[in-house]
């Protein structure tokens, strides 16, 4: 019998009950901290794109991209540079989309990006792109 075969029945054959009490609650307790971690992570998530949502909705920039690259100073965010010099932090549906040469346009108060490329014009909904329904309303004073 393999090295492997051994350690694979000796998986198949663990019995929870016949451990020492102390590893069970050991085991039982790693369990929920990890449950516990997990479901944090995800709803800091959603706060985090909460945020992040309410910051873009109130950005407005537009202008011709010239440059787009990794910012190593800023935990490579994904950053553009307009030809007025104006730098952008942008989300990853626009960096997929996105290319130098294209015009970006983005008013205040709106959820709605437009990319201007050469031959076409896309919108994108950042509600969609942020997964993030909530009602802020799109002329909020």
């Amino acid at each position: 019998m393999s090295y492997l075969e051994k350690i694979l029945n000796d998986i198949a054959d663990f019995n929870f009950e016949k451990l020492n009490p102390l590893y069970q609650g050991f085991f039982v307790m790693v369990f929920f901290a990890v449950f516990v971690s997990t479901c944090s992570y995800f709803s800091n998530e959603a706060k985090i794109s909460k945020e992040a949502y309410k910051e873009m909705f109130h950005e407005n920039f537009s202008g011709i991209i010239v440059k787009k690259f990794l910012d190593k100073h800023n935990h490579m965010s994904q950053k553009f540079i307009l030809k007025d010099s104006t730098p952008i932090y942008v989300y990853p549906v626009l960096w997929e989309k996105a290319e130098i040469g294209d015009s970006l346009f983005k008013k205040v108060n709106s959820r709605f990006v437009k990319i201007f490329k050469k031959d076409t014009t896309i919108v994108i909904d950042m509600n969609v792109a942020f997964k993030y329904h909530d009602t802020i309303p799109e002329n909020e004073n």
